[in-house]
């Protein structure tokens, strides 16, 4: 059975840019999974809990630079005293889950970041786009099924 690689492609179409974003299977969020199944390199993630009634919540989306993928979901993922005592709670007592897709162009995570963001978050939005294009699209491909956009 073939698997598609967990990335992000573009295609740039005049002034837009079209994204289409690869993620990689729905994961447990452990240090130990994290370690052995997340690659170190840039990217953007998607992090999760799953609440009592088994229900997935989305947690972050977020880049992953320099670092890369496996420590930046490492730290996020761990229940320590820089986090507010509501996230140490939402850490700590319930499972948690992540999917990824890898990048090594900046530029294009940041578009990407920011599509996601616009549309999980609306007037919220903390990102910006990179500012290359005049319309952003992304096409979400997931293994899981779970599909936000």
């Amino acid at each position: 059975m073939f698997e598609q690689e967990p990335k992000i492609t573009s295609i740039t179409e005049g002034e837009n840019g079209l994204f289409c974003l690869y993620w990689s299977h729905l994961m447990e969020a452990d240090k130990y999974s994290v370690s052995q199944k997340i690659p170190s390199v840039s990217g953007i993630y998607e992090l999760y809990y799953e609440d009592e009634e088994k229900k997935l919540n989305l947690l972050t989306v977020a880049p992953a630079w320099l670092g890369g993928l496996r420590s930046q979901i490492r730290e996020d993922i761990d229940s320590n005293d820089r986090k507010s005592d509501d996230l140490r709670q939402i850490l700590e007592n319930n499972k948690l889950y992540c999917r990824y897709a890898c990048c090594n162009i900046r530029d294009d995570i940041q578009d990407t970041l920011w599509y996601l963001t616009q549309l999980y978050f609306g007037d919220k939005n903390y990102t910006h786009s990179s500012g290359r294009f005049k319309k952003i699209c992304v096409k979400e491909f997931a293994p899981d099924n779970v599909h936000w956009v």
